[in-house]
C-alpha cells in the first residue's frame, strides 16, 4: 500500500468515526426503538424484488 493510499484510508476512518452519533429529539428516539422492535411487515413487492435479485445472482 502506498503512503497516500494509507493516509487516505485514515481519513476515511476517521470521517466515520465522527458520524456514529446522531442527535435526535424525544419523538424520533420513539419513532426510532418503535421501528426495532415492532417492524413493519414485508410487502409483496419486496419479497419479489429480493427473489428476482436471488435469482439472478445466484444467491
Amino acid at each position: 500500500m502506498t503512503k497516500n493510499a494509507t493516509g487516505s484510508m485514515q481519513e476515511e476512518k476517521l470521517s466515520i468515526e465522527d458520524q456514529r452519533r446522531l442527535d435526535l429529539s424525544v419523538n424520533d428516539c420513539r419513532v426510532f426503538v418503535e421501528a426495532l422492535v415492532n417492524p413493519r411487515p414485508v410487502n409483496d413487492r419486496l419479497c419479489d424484488t429480493v427473489r428476482r435479485h436471488r435469482e439472478a445472482t445466484g444467491v
